[in-house]
């Protein structure tokens, strides 16, 4: 049986990206606030598409529990899933990432309305 091929991880054609609000910034912290969620976000770094099955074998942890762990990460919009027959391939929203330590980074700064 010939290995499946993976779609590319381009964010091209996903919906664009609003600034982050309080709330917004909020819900991706708790997105990330598991660590079994950060070593999922941490597989990603060679830009390749992954099956659940792959995300899994580096966990101790059963599928159907990565498989929640990917269901939170999809609905902060950190993970997008590509859908191949069968197949679903997850990939990571860099840019969501991106904007978020932006918005994170910010917060250190003085806020000159406090004054």
């Amino acid at each position: 049986m010939k290995p499946p091929h993976p779609p590319e991880c381009s964010e091209e054609g996903l919906s664009e990206l609003a600034p982050l609000d309080d709330a917004r910034i909020a819900e991706i912290a708790k997105a990330l606030g598991h660590p079994a969620r950060i070593g999922i976000v941490e597989q990603f770094e060679d830009c390749r598409p992954r099956t659940v099955h792959e995300i899994a074998e580096h966990f101790p942890l059963a599928q159907s529990t990565v498989s929640e762990h990917l269901r939170i990460l999809r609905e902060a919009d950190i993970l997008f899933a590509t859908h191949d027959g069968p197949r679903v391939w997850y990939c990571l929203r860099r840019s969501v990432l991106a904007q978020y330590a932006d918005a994170v980074g910010d917060l250190s700064l003085p806020n000159p309305a406090a004054g």
